[in-house]
């Protein structure tokens, strides 16, 4: 990726890596990381997203539940009804849709056309969330900056959020 797509995708996240390696990471799908092992004249190691996938899963969650604590919900059932409208494959997948993940960042080998069509909502969804846990290990662990990021990629689900429930 080249300086100008990497400050293109910072600057649609909110955040400018301090370690470039972890952004590449976030952006290597398993089926990238498959063909450079196996690669018969010139097999390499290629860590993949899945990782940061998980821990960003589990970022993604705190963040939320931060997020909408300081908006005021103050229940256990209020959070989690409203966070699951937030976290969900299907939404995180319209969100990295988005951020254009798959135009120019991405790097995978999941097919063309109606291959990578049919892949895009998992390869979107598992993406946004090894970007946030990318996040949350390149800034050394500061969930203050994980929730601006959150806020500022998620801005619009979060506003329809408070518009529907009142929050």
């Amino acid at each position: 990726m080249d300086q100008a797509q990497r400050q293109k995708l910072e600057d649609r996240l909110g955040y400018h890596f301090h370690d470039p390696e972890k952004l590449v990471r976030a952006l290597t799908h398993p089926t990238f990381s498959k063909v450079a092992r196996e690669d018969r004249h010139n097999p390499r190691e290629c860590p993949d997203q899945s990782v940061y996938a998980t821990l960003g899963d589990a970022v993604l969650k705190l963040g939320f539940t931060q997020i909408l604590m300081e908006k005021g919900l103050t229940t256990k059932s209020t959070i989690t009804d409203s966070k699951k409208d937030l976290e969900n494959n299907f939404d995180l997948a319209q969100v990295g849709k988005r951020l254009q993940l798959l135009e120019g960042f991405l790097l995978h080998r999941a097919g063309e056309g109606i291959d990578l069509e049919r892949a895009s909502m998992r390869i979107h969804s598992d993406t946004l969330e090894a970007l946030f846990g990318a996040i949350y290990l390149d800034n050394g662990n500061t969930m203050t900056i994980i929730n601006n990021c959150i806020k500022k990629v998620f801005s619009s689900e979060l506003e329809k959020l408070e518009k529907n429930s009142s929050v």
